[in-house]
Parts: structure tokens; sequence; C-alpha cells
């Protein structure tokens, strides 16, 4: 009788942290599993506004088909792809920049990394708010600033050729403080005498960077690079908010394709299916980029 009571408080314990852990597990399957699974089901059926009342019928790849053979689908991912690489490289090379002059001994440093991070206090839709007005053609302060100098008035949400510019303006000022302290953070973790033997080696800064800051910051930046690619591809309301993926879908990313057939066309099961190729091109970019980081680490 005694075994069995220490059996019963025995195993009372090992399974006692799965009751206080249990319900962030219903939460989690509440929010997050369930419209996975259910956005899953949703891409192997059809889902229209007309057609809905009379059943949602089973089309196996049929949507997936549509997607491959849509035009207007490679479009956005060769934007998404573009405005990705572009906006990532510039905050980058900037927030590299920044990180640098930072990590030296400046008088007001603290006030400079406060004002650094002030784009970050900003709300996404506020931003793109702002920089809409901004950027307005004939009340812009830009546009009147530049007509100031002399310079002509310029269409920087209406003109194809500008637009996707613009937005990958206005996304490298919000995120590349972002980028700044992530690589400042890594700066300042670096041990230093791998530099002073550099120093007495008679290195120039230049040697420095390149042979030294720069791999011993590899997987600092390899953390950056992931960070920004999952929040870049994905971005949808700074994009809505300026062009709304116009001119001339010259700026529709991903994410405002799916939004177009899912909540403007009401054909949920294709936007389900443009959502988990979305999905798993993220997965796969990521996976890759986490694979980098953890060889960098045995390294």
């Amino acid at each position: 009788m005694i075994s069995i009571s220490h059996t019963l408080r025995k195993l009372t314990r090992q399974i006692e942290p799965a009751f206080y852990i249990a319900p962030s597990f219903v939460v989690m399957a509440v929010i997050l599993i369930y419209p996975l699974g259910y956005s899953l089901w949703l891409s192997f059926h059809r889902w229209t506004l007309r057609t809905f009342k009379q059943g949602i019928p089973f089309i196996g790849f049929e949507n997936y088909q549509q997607l491959f053979s849509n035009p207007e689908f490679w479009n956005s991912l060769r934007i998404t792809f573009t405005f990705v690489f572009l906006a990532i490289t510039i905050e980058f090379v900037l927030g590299m920049g920044l990180a640098l002059l930072l990590n030296h001994d400046l008088k007001a440093k603290g006030l400079i990394r406060s004002f650094i991070l002030l784009p970050m206090m900003c709300t996404n839709v506020v931003i793109g708010l702002t920089w809409r007005l901004l950027f307005n053609y004939e009340f812009g302060i830009i546009n009147y600033y530049l007509t100031q100098l002399g310079f002509g008035p310029v269409e920087w949400l209406s003109s194809p050729k500008i637009a996707l510019w613009s937005v990958i303006l206005v996304d490298v000022w919000n995120t590349t403080s972002f980028v700044a302290l992530m690589l400042l953070a890594g700066l300042q973790s670096l041990p230093e005498e791998p530099f002073e033997a550099a120093r007495i080696d008679g290195a120039n800064s230049v040697q420095t960077f390149f042979y030294l800051t720069l791999p011993l910051l590899r997987q600092t930046i390899l953390v950056a690079l992931l960070w920004r690619l999952i929040d870049t591809f994905r971005i949808f309301d700074v994009v809505y908010l300026l062009t709304a993926g116009g001119p001339a879908r010259s700026t529709e990313t991903v994410s405002i394709y799916i939004y177009r057939y899912g909540f403007q066309a009401f054909n949920l099961g294709f936007a389900s299916a443009a959502s988990y190729m979305m999905i798993v091109i993220m997965l796969l970019i990521a996976g890759i980029l986490a694979r980098a980081i953890g060889r960098s680490e045995t390294v």
C-alpha cells in the first residue's frame, strides 16, 4: 500500500509541470495551430463567396496549380525578393556604419542612441500614414523642398519606377536602428586580444575590419539577417498604407497579393494556397540561415 502511494506521488510530481503549461498549449492551439490547420485544409478546397453556401468541394492541388500558372504570383514573388534584398542590404550597410560609430567613445553617445531608437517607437500604421503625407505629390513636404531647390516634384508613390524605392526608403528608415543595435551589441561583446595583436602586427583599420571584425561578428550578422528576412518577407501594413500594391502592381508583395485574393476577391482556398507557399519559402530560407548560425557556433 505504501509503495502504491509512493508511486502515485512520484507520478504526480512528474506530470505536475504539464498542468502548469497546459493552458499555454491550449491558447497556442486555439490561436495558432487551428488557423494553420484550417487554412491548410482550405488550400485543397474551393471556397468562394458566391459558391460556399452550396458546399466547399475538395479539388486537390488545383489551387496550387492555378497559383503556379498565375503570372501575377510570380511577379509578386519577384517584387518581394527584390524588396527584401535591397532593403536588407541597405539596412545592413547603414546599420554597420552606425554600430561602428557608436562603438567608439563619443560625447553624448547615450543621446545619439536615443535618437536612433525613435523610429522603432512608432507603429507601422503611423509610419505608413506619415510617409504617405510626406510623399504626397502636390502637398508633401519633400516635394516642397525639392521645388524650392529648383528640382521638379517627384511622383514618389504614383510612378511604377519609383514607388518600390519609396517603400524601401521607408523600411530602411524604420528598421536600420534595429540592425545597428544588434550589430553594436555584437561589437561590444568581441574580445580585445585579437584586435590588440592586429595593431601590434601593423594591421590598418580596413584590414582589421575585414579580417577580424566581420568574421567574429558572423553569428550576430546571421541572426540579424534572419530576423530582418522574416520581418521583411511578410511585410504588409506599410506597403498597403503607402501604395496598396500599386501603381500597376509594381509594389505588390506576396502579402498584398494574398490579401487581394483572400479579402477582396474572397477566394479563400486560392489565398490559403498562396499563404502556404509563402510559408514554405520563408521556412526554406530561414532554415538555411539557421544552419549557417549553427555552423558558426561550432566553429
